[in-house]
């Protein structure tokens, strides 16, 4: 099978390449990703052009949208395992107006296993809640709240 040419052959690629994660297939941000790392698509120079084409392949009848997110017409409703249970415990309450979906977010984080290593940290993570851009995890507890997210390694890599 010839390589995809046009940006929305290659969307629709990226969709099918992807792990399943959600009933509603991968997120804008995570075929972006893809499109970047995977197909060497220069998304800086040629958002514009993606989201036309994500939006043409809508109203054509190739991708059905839920929000953010996008399948590929005909593909088959992905099986999805079952969500892990994620333990939050609540450390400190902060300060400010609460958080809401498709809000940007700045946070500091520090990822430790149980024997406490260090395995990720930042301190100034920045990202959009609720857009699939960053663990499960973190968008469930992003209250101004400092927490603690306990979580199977599976649940953090999904």
């Amino acid at each position: 099978m010839a390589p995809p040419k046009t940006i929305l052959d290659k969307i629709i690629y990226a969709i099918r390449a992807q792990p399943p994660t959600h009933l509603d297939g991968p997120s804008r941000t995570a075929i972006v990703k893809y499109l970047q790392a995977e197909m060497d698509v220069d998304t800086k120079t040629k958002a514009v052009a993606i989201k036309n084409a994500l939006k043409k392949g809508v109203e054509k009848g190739k991708l059905i949208q839920n929000g953010q997110r996008y399948r590929v017409v005909g593909d088959a409703i992905p099986e999805v395992a079952a969500e892990p249970e994620v333990k939050i415990e609540d450390i400190k309450e902060g300060k400010g107006e609460m958080c809401d979906v498709g809000d940007t977010v700045v946070m500091k984080y520090e990822g430790k296993l149980d024997d406490g290593t260090i395995f990720d940290s930042s301190s100034n993570f920045e990202f959009t809640l609720g857009a699939g851009e960053v663990i499960k995890g973190v968008s469930f507890c992003f209250i101004f709240v400092l927490s603690k997210i306990v979580s199977t390694t599976s649940y953090i890599h999904a």
